[in-house]
């Protein structure tokens, strides 16, 4: 039986889909490079005529000249220091309230997400409320709410709303009793860190052995014993042994203020850059006879100040604790120390935090609601009271929910921290308006702005994902 071979030729190339598929893709590319060139080119033309002196128009010269202003918020910047150091600390502003407000928003969005599953009803209706307002009202509205309606109208600094013990408000900011590590503290630091590694390393190894012997469980309260004992351990170490140099010198200004500092040089003068501050030292102020005036410590940049004192003639100090809690105190039209949260920073933590929060809480809810309600009825008939089903049945089943759009609104956070500029909080957006004010780098200041902000996106992405991964739900 004779058979016929149909013959296998290909196409010719114009007809050929993949071929076609792939010439078009390949145009598209060109296309797409061929207009960002001609923005970049157009780009550079504008900028060369704006900028007639010679050098490239996109220099990143600018970074390293004076910034010739103070930014009054964050750690310490002098006007003398450049541009580059000063974005840096613009930067650390906005990882500052950005990493306190998702800690604060997830713990507020948590308490009300479960409220909104409460079957208490006043409480649910309370939850529901403050979401529906929250979320239906711009954030930057809500801002100038708490700068101007709520920071604002505290008191004036001499009518102090006391806290207790725990710190005063007043419309130039919130004061708190803060423990800060002293100038001896520093070495304790180490032992902490230790005790870290030493207490994952126990609660992994536990929660394994768990795992292998078939029992529930893990290693988290061993793995937290374990931090605690090395920390104690390393606290008693560091106090037995703090010392300071035999090179500590002060200047004394006035009689009641000055600053102590370890004299590198040995000059009995003290040169910034050079001289290295002590920070929450116990020193005290001494008259012609050598008679105590007062007591008091340095604040965090080795800085003192004796308020309603006759004017002293020396200084004594003492070898401090490793860790100092500072307390508050008025002096003249201001508190020294403590933890000083300035009105803006405060306002746009708390726009933050309560914006956010009202997001969360929903996200929370939905989450609650995905676990099926046989895994209620089932853990209440084994007699287990609520909390312990949340937290040991429901919300471990409802993170694979949860985790995908709260990243999302983390992200969110710490972008709209930016609007901080309509309060005046000196975030890394802030300072880059003042840069690209005084130096006319618009172009290079908006790139560097758009890289930050996608790196610290990146990087929140990067390890939300991680924990997702470990929280998700392994068929087998």
């Amino acid at each position: 039986m004779a058979t016929t071979v149909l013959p296998n030729a290909r196409p010719p190339f114009y007809r050929d889909s993949k071929v076609i598929a792939i010439i078009l893709q390949i145009i598209f590319a060109a296309a797409v490079l061929l207009l960002g060139w001609s923005l970049y080119s157009n780009m550079i033309s504008e900028l060369s005529k704006i900028n007639n002196t010679s050098g490239s128009p996109l220099s990143w010269n600018f970074l390293g000249q004076t910034a010739g202003f103070a930014i009054s918020e964050g750690p310490i910047f002098r006007p003398e220091e450049s541009y580059f150091r000063a974005f840096l600390i613009g930067l650390a502003n906005t990882i500052r309230v950005s990493v306190v407000g998702i800690i604060l928003a997830t713990l507020l969005g948590v308490l009300v997400g479960v409220a909104r599953v409460s079957n208490n009803w006043l409480l649910d209706k309370l939850a529901q409320t403050y979401i529906e307002i929250f979320r239906s009202t711009p954030l930057l509205v809500q801002l100038l709410f708490w700068y101007f309606g709520v920071v604002a109208a505290l008191p004036n600094i001499d009518q102090a709303t006391e806290l207790s013990n725990l710190g005063f408000l007043s419309n130039r900011g919130i004061f708190l009793t803060w423990p800060y590590l002293s100038q001896t503290g520093a070495p304790w630091l180490w032992w902490l860190l230790s005790g870290l590694v030493a207490g994952v390393v126990t609660a992994w190894l536990r929660r394994r052995a768990l795992e292998r012997s078939g029992r529930v469980g893990g290693g988290f309260l061993l793995g937290l014993i374990v931090f605690i004992a090395v920390a104690a351990a390393g606290f008693v170490f560091v106090t037995n042994a703090a010392l300071l140099p035999e090179t500590v010198a002060y200047d004394l200004r006035r009689g009641d203020r000055g600053t102590l500092y370890i004299d590198a040089n040995d000059n009995q003068r003290y040169d910034a850059g050079v001289d290295e501050t002590l920070a929450y030292v116990p020193i005290t102020l001494l008259d012609g006879d050598g008679q105590p005036l007062g007591e008091e410590y340095t604040d965090g940049n080795g800085d003192f100040r004796f308020f309603d004192l006759p004017a002293g003639e020396s200084l004594s100090w003492r070898t401090p604790s490793p860790v100092v809690v500072s307390e508050p105190m008025r002096q003249g039209f201001n508190f020294r120390g403590g933890l000083s949260l300035t009105p803006e920073f405060a306002a746009l933590l708390l726009g933050l935090v309560i914006y956010t929060a009202s997001y969360i809480a929903e996200i929370v809810r939905a989450g609650i609601n995905a676990v099926p309600h046989g895994q209620w009825e089932a853990s209440r008939a084994l007699g287990l009271p609520t909390g312990s089903i949340l937290r040991m049945i429901v919300l471990p089943q409802a993170l694979r929910v949860i985790i995908p759009p709260l990243t999302s609104q983390y992200l969110n956070l710490i972008k709209n921290s930016s609007l901080a500029i309509a309060i005046g909080y000196p975030d890394l957006f802030y300072v880059a308006r003042i840069i690209v004010n005084q130096s006319g780098a618009e172009v290079q200041m908006i790139l560097v702005v758009m890289a930050t902000y996608l790196s610290i996106s990146l990087m929140v992405s990067a390890l939300m994902n991680w924990y997702n991964r470990r929280v998700a739900i392994v068929e087998r």
